[in-house]
């Protein structure tokens, strides 16, 4: 199964349009809160300098969004999570802002 990531804004809404596998659609708010949940564990983690914990969420995030098809996420958290390694909390400081609003934006459609 193919699953992509249009990445289609309207600017009149905002909104990013991510086309997901129809076969996803009783999972992807369950999906969605979790990553919600993991950007503000993220940024817990970040306020004690605890790189491990962004690194670790961040790792599993990378790979669970491409498993749904949102691709944008999983972009955005492989460079959390090279940050992360790195000890560069500026970055992380940066990108994780960027991933909370995304999150925010996104607009399903089921294909």
């Amino acid at each position: 199964m193919a699953y992509t990531d249009s990445a289609n804004s309207s600017a009149a809404q905002g909104k990013e349009v991510v086309h997901v596998d129809s076969s996803f659609e009783p999972l992807v708010p369950k999906f969605m809160v979790n990553r919600k949940k993991e950007v503000v564990a993220m940024q817990e983690a970040m306020a004690s300098q605890d790189f491990e914990t962004v690194r670790k969420i961040s790792h599993g995030m990378k790979g669970a969004g491409g498993s749904y098809g949102f691709d944008r996420v999983s972009e955005i958290a492989a460079i959390i999570e090279q940050a992360a390694k790195a000890t560069d909390g500026s970055v992380i400081q940066r990108e994780l802002p960027l991933l909370g609003a995304y999150l925010e934006r996104i607009e399903v459609v089921y294909d």
